[in-house]
C-alpha cells in the first residue's frame, strides 16, 4: 500500500484493529510529493562562487556527501507495533548502487547487507529511535540515510481535537485493490503533522499542512477503515476520526 500527501513520503505498515492480523494487513509504501520550492531556494551560487546544494527534506536526513549515488526511502517516519513486520523500500535511490547496508536500531553496527533495495525487519520489541541506510556503489562512493522509527503498543495520546469532514474517495478499483483518497479539515493549533491509519494502525506522518492523501494498494476483501488523527511535536498522538470504506463487490 502506498500513501501520497502533501510535502512528503512515507512507507507504512498495514495492520488490524486488536492484536490480529485483518485482511488486507501487510505493508504499505506512503508517498507524497513534496511542494515546488520557492525560487529563492533553488540552487545558487554560494558567497565562495560554488553552487549550493538543494535544500533536503524533512523525510531525508544525509549525513555526509553523495559520490553520485543517494540513499532515498519514501517517508519521514515509521510507526509499528512490536512484532509487526515493516517492509524497507530504497528503490527510489539515485545512483549505480551496487549495495544497501540496513543498520535497524541505528547503533552504527550494519545488521543487513543487500543487493537490492527491499528489505523487511520485525522489530520484537517496542523501539523509539532510527533506521540507518548506507548505499554504495562499486567503487566505494557512499551515501548514508537516518530515518526515525516508532514502534510502540502503548501510544502517549494528547488532547488534540480531532480533524472534522473526513472523506474517503474510490479513485480505481483493478481485482479488489483500490486506490483512495482520504480527506479532511482541522484548525487546530497543536497539530505538529497528521498521520493516516488504515484498520486501526498509524500508517505514517504527514506535515501539519496537509489536508488530503492518496493511499494505493487497499485491498478490500472487507471493510477498511480509514482513519486521521493529528501529531503533536512531542509525538503525542490525538484523538481520531475516520469513516468505513466498504469492502469491493
Amino acid at each position: 500500500m502506498a500513501l501520497t500527501g502533501v510535502g512528503m513520503v512515507l512507507a507504512i505498515a498495514g495492520c488490524a484493529p486488536g492484536p490480529g492480523p485483518a485482511a488486507g494487513s501487510g505493508i504499505a509504501s506512503v508517498t507524497s510529493p513534496p511542494p515546488s520550492a520557492p525560487s529563492s531556494s533553488r540552487p545558487g551560487p554560494s558567497p565562495s562562487g560554488q553552487t549550493t546544494d538543494r535544500p533536503v527534506a524533512a523525510s531525508v536526513i544525509p549525513l555526509g556527501k553523495n559520490n553520485g549515488v543517494e540513499a532515498r526511502l519514501p517517508i519521514n517516519a515509521y510507526f509499528a507495533a512490536p512484532g509487526m513486520e515493516i517492509r524497507f523500500d530504497a528503490s527510489n535511490s539515485v545512483g549505480a548502487i551496487d549495495t544497501y547496508e540496513w543498520d535497524y536500531d541505528g547503533d552504527g553496527a550494519y545488521d543487513a547487507t543487500t543487493s537490492g533495495p527491499v528489505v523487511r525487519h520485525t522489530y520484537t520489541g517496542e523501539f523509539d529511535g532510527a533506521m540507518v541506510l548506507r548505499v554504495s556503489n562499486i567503487v566505494g562512493a557512499a551515501h548514508i540515510l537516518r530515518t526515525p522509527v516508532h514502534v510502540s503498543a502503548k501510544p502517549h495520546f494528547h488532547p488534540l481535537a480531532p480533524p472534522t469532514n473526513v472523506q474517503v474517495q474510490v479513485l480505481s478499483t483493478i481485482n479488489g485493490i483500490s486506490e483512495i483518497k482520504v480527506s479532511w479539515e482541522s484548525n487546530d493549533p497543536g497539530t505538529d503533522s497528521w498521520a493516516i491509519a488504515i484498520n486501526g494502525m498509524p500508517v505514517g506522518r504527514i506535515e501539519k499542512s496537509a489536508r488530503s492523501a492518496t493511499v494505493t494498494d487497499v485491498e478490500r476483501k472487507e471493510d477498511v477503515l480509514v482513519q486521521v488523527f493529528g501529531i503533536t511535536a512531542g509525538m503525542e498522538v490525538g484523538d481520531r476520526s475516520g469513516a468505513t470504506l466498504p469492502a469491493s463487490k
